[in-house]
């Protein structure tokens, strides 16, 4: 494997935010047949010296990244049998990550996304299973564990007087484009293959469901190498707007800051940052005049949160959405003037897709009926990479792919989620689900956020619960020990409740369950009454992925 270390050089003033004479510019999508590179470079061309990427180093336009991205193809064309070859990201969101995603996709090449930070297991599990050709990274952000790489360094920089002319691209339509691997919260990694149809057709269906438009500067706090990162990194060069990276802003304090300061017309994030805007944000002190919606997707959002959340960023609109890895990115869409209307719903299925719940035998079930939510369309996957066992395990044969998830649907078409599969646990003969215990100690008490994790104890499996205040508001233990004693069954009592400052999040912004299934564990073995022993601890610093909480 070679590494390619890109280095950015800090951009030239443009002339002029144009597109090439055009007084006004509306992105018209590419056929979904088409290669996603190939998609992106006519873009690029048409839209010039119209910013790109925003960073606090300066203003990176359409043409210094059609440039850039071109260098990196050429570097990677030089390579024998470079067409179809793996190329891993290891970059943070920034410019770089950009002209390398797309000169490889222009150079016919694979793209493996990678988090900066992974650990080491997650990351020799996924170099075994694909093999990279070629790692690109940055100087800053590549640290070698071994000395036997071939290193190279590619500097990035606008040239305006070369014309850059394209070959016909012969990988598209159904070929592999990228392998994104899972996060792993579960297990270990599994490799999504999605083809250039897979990508193009998802970031259609999410452009028709979203007011996305070519004037817009969205903040983007979620990692470019996880799903619903790389759909709003899609989505947005898709329709030549502009993508605001703040290296600042992984703080609520400093998100609100940078989407006044920066006059961010649009903003995405998963659940749990919400929940800490919400609570150390400030949301209501800050002018967000130029806002014109938020959405979040990557798990639930309690309607309570999403309301005052809505109500907070009025008159910029809320919408609520789901996917997941395996359909690219997004499945299903809540309008914004349903929220209300269909409390705690996913919405229904976006353009492009078809959603249903089933029973075991892939039937469909009738509203009202819980069962497996399924997708099928053009957005997903064509299955997991050399794993045909695990394939087989979600996708049928006339194209349906299991989510995982359990659901229900309303008589107006309308979804809404029960919960995991795989966290379904037998405790005490009884099945019992995590979310049963989280709902009802967050109804219970609307200020605290609740996760329940399954744990060993001697020869049974019983819950420790972890909680967290959700606003300035002090969480009562004995009263949340008290209430789960006297209104829950016995088998869905938690053995142990803990309080946290924060919870653990994986490298998506999402709740770790692996590092806190490791703490259950830990308490589990060293609580040996059989009632709820209460523990309060806060934590002075965030806690994040990989962090052991002592």
């Amino acid at each position: 494997m070679d590494i390619l270390l890109l280095q950015a050089e800090p951009p030239r003033p443009a002339p002029v935010a144009t597109t090439h004479g055009k007084t006004a510019f509306r992105a018209s999508m590419p056929p979904v047949e088409s290669n996603l590179g190939g998609a992106f470079f006519e873009i690029a061309h048409a839209r010039g010296y119209y910013p790109a990427v925003v960073t606090e180093a300066g203003t990176y336009s359409y043409e210094w990244l059609l440039h850039s991205a071109n260098c990196v193809r050429r570097y990677l064309c030089a390579r024998p049998g470079h067409v179809g070859a793996r190329v891993a990201l290891q970059l943070s969101n920034s410019p770089e990550y950009l002209a390398a995603f797309y000169g490889a996709l222009l150079a016919e090449c694979v793209v493996v996304p990678l988090p900066i930070s992974i650990e080491k297991p997650h990351s020799q599990k996924i170099y075994e299973l694909c093999q990279p050709d070629v790692l690109i990274s940055r100087g800053e952000e590549f640290s070698p564990s071994e000395s036997n790489y071939a290193i190279a360094t590619l500097r990035l920089c606008e040239k305006t007087e070369e014309e850059i002319s394209l070959p016909p691209l012969r990988r598209q339509n159904h070929d592999l484009a990228m392998l994104l691997f899972t996060s792993g919260s579960t297990g270990m990694p599994k490799g999504v293959m999605l083809s250039h149809r897979n990508l193009l057709a998802n970031a259609c269906s999410i452009l028709h469901e979203l007011p996305i438009c070519a004037d817009d500067r969205t903040l983007v706090v979620l990692p470019f190498c996880h799903a619903f990162g790389n759909s709003i990194l899609q989505t947005h060069i898709l329709s030549s707007a502009t993508l605001v990276l703040h290296r600042s802003a992984t703080f609520p304090i400093s998100i609100m800051e940078a989407l006044s300061r920066l006059r961010a017309t649009s903003f995405s994030a998963v659940p749990e940052v919400y929940r800490m805007l919400l609570k150390f944000g400030q949301l209501e002190k800050w002018s967000l005049k130029d806002l014109r919606y938020m959405t979040v997707a990557g798990g639930e959002l309690r309607y309570e949160l999403a309301a005052e959340i809505e109500r907070r960023i009025a008159p910029a609109s809320f919408h609520i959405m789901y996917g997941q890895s395996e359909a690219t990115a997004r499945l299903a869409c809540l309008p914004p003037q349903q929220m209300h209307v269909r409390r705690g719903s996913i919405g229904k299925a976006i353009t492009g897709v078809e959603l249903a719940v089933m029973d075991d035998l892939n039937h469909r079930l009738p509203p009202g009926a819980i069962g497996m939510l399924s997708a099928r369309g053009e957005n997903v996957m064509l299955g997991y990479w050399q794993d045909p066992s695990a394939t087989a395990d979600v996708l049928s044969a006339d194209g349906w792919l299991r989510t995982g998830d359990i659901a229900h649907q309303d008589t107006d078409g309308y979804f809404y989620l029960n919960g995991r599969a795989n966290l379904l646990v037998k405790v005490q003969g009884y099945r019992v689900h995590p979310a049963e215990i989280e709902s009802f100690v967050e109804t219970a008490f609307p200020h605290v956020r609740a996760v329940a994790i399954p744990t060993s104890r001697g020869e049974e499996t019983r819950f420790v619960l972890f909680v967290s205040s959700e606003s300035t508001e002090l969480v009562d233990l004995a009263k949340i020990r008290a209430t789960c004693q006297n209104q829950l069954a016995p088998h869905k009592r938690p053995i142990h409740v803990e309080l946290l400052d924060r919870f653990p999040l994986t490298s998506g912004h999402k709740v770790d369950r692996a590092e806190l299934a490791r703490v259950a564990a830990n308490i589990s073995r060293t609580d040996t009454s059989s009632v709820a022993v209460l523990s309060a601890k806060t934590a002075a610093e965030p806690i994040s992925a990989n962090h052991q909480i002592e």
